[in-house]
């Protein structure tokens, strides 16, 4: 008997062993689940988990099926981002506002998740967009705008003590504060998601708030003229003290003046009596003399080239011309 057509038969039926075992082998990792449908039913899921304590039956590792009949679908197990896009809202207040909002979902019953979505990850993310965005829209319209931009009372710091008397005069009470909005919206979006959809949503969060354009602009004109009113009433303070202390300095310099002046005055007085007394004691020693230079001044300011004189010849003033030594009048030769 020969034995090699044997052979080559066992060879060939080792081969499509291993390819019918090879095909039928799949492994899955912690971060996927595992949907093995049987002609487009799922069957299985890897892992498996109890509906009534959600333990895991089977967790990752190698599984196989059954081969040309069933498929695997892997879907994403891990926590997903959906970013929603911003949109204009009204608060309670009356203030428009741009928000900007993220959630994150995952899948928690991936049967559900496959009969309804397939394996489409965007699908899921679509299902989001309307449910998030009308609960941010519903909780954010029933909120002041002051809750959704803070979360506790918590007194703010301002640059001038004008600013943090005149804010804290308007402060607002805050019930809420943003972080329990954010929760009441993950809530009220948790209860309009679909059972049927296997989706779990696990968080909604207030990305930004931004005014609206007209309104921001309207708030900046606001902060300048608060700021401008600031500045208004600094200067008018320093303008008042400057006004102050120029009146004192000019009081003081008047007082120094009116002082300086009257010491002046008094120290003028006492010269200028000083000055009399010298002079009269002067005049009273040398009375001869002072009689002869108020006769020369009386000369010189009384005779020019235009005057003519008529003298007598027992006057003063002829006895005086006719002196030869200039002597006083009456003087003899």
């Amino acid at each position: 008997m020969n034995a090699r057509p044997v052979l080559v038969g066992a060879a060939v039926a080792v081969a499509i062993a291993a390819v019918v075992l090879y095909s039928s082998a799949y492994t899955v990792n912690e971060a996927e689940w595992a949907v093995v449908t049987q002609f487009g039913q799922p069957v299985r899921v890897v892992p498996e988990v109890d509906p009534k304590t959600g333990e895991h039956l089977a967790g990752p590792g190698l599984y196989f099926r059954t081969p040309l009949i069933q498929e695997v679908t892997r879907l994403e197990k891990r926590v997903l981002s959906w970013d929603g896009i911003p949109s204009s809202i009204p608060t309670r207040d009356k203030k428009y506002i741009d928000i900007d909002t993220f959630a994150r979902w995952r899948i928690v019953r991936p049967t559900p998740f496959y009969q309804a979505l397939g394996s489409n990850l965007d699908a899921g993310q679509r299902k989001l967009d309307d449910i998030v965005d009308s609960a941010v829209r519903d909780v954010i319209g029933s909120y002041n705008l002051i809750e959704v931009v803070r979360s506790t009372d918590r007194g703010l710091v301002y640059e001038t003590e004008e600013l943090t008397a005149e804010q804290r005069g308007r402060a607002e009470a805050i019930e809420k504060g943003r972080r329990r909005i954010e929760i009441e919206i993950a809530e009220k979006a948790a209860a309009k998601l679909d059972p049927s959809l296997g989706i779990e949503l696990v968080d909604v969060r207030i990305k930004r708030v931004n005014y609206i354009a007209n309104v921001s602009a309207r708030i900046y004109e606001r902060m300048q003229s608060e700021r401008k009113r600031i500045a208004s009433r600094y200067r008018s303070e320093a303008q008042e003290q400057s006004d102050i202390i120029l009146g004192d300095t000019n009081m003081q310099l008047a007082e120094i003046e009116g002082e300086a002046a009257g010491r002046s005055a008094e120290i003028r007085g006492e010269a200028d009596a000083e000055a009399i007394r010298l002079y009269g004691e002067a005049i009273r020693r040398t009375l001869d003399f002072y009689s002869l230079q108020r006769r020369l001044e009386a000369y010189r300011n009384s005779i020019d080239e235009k005057t003519t004189l008529v003298l007598s010849t027992d006057g003063d003033f002829l006895r005086f011309l006719k002196s030869i030594d200039g002597g006083a009048p009456g003087r003899k030769k």
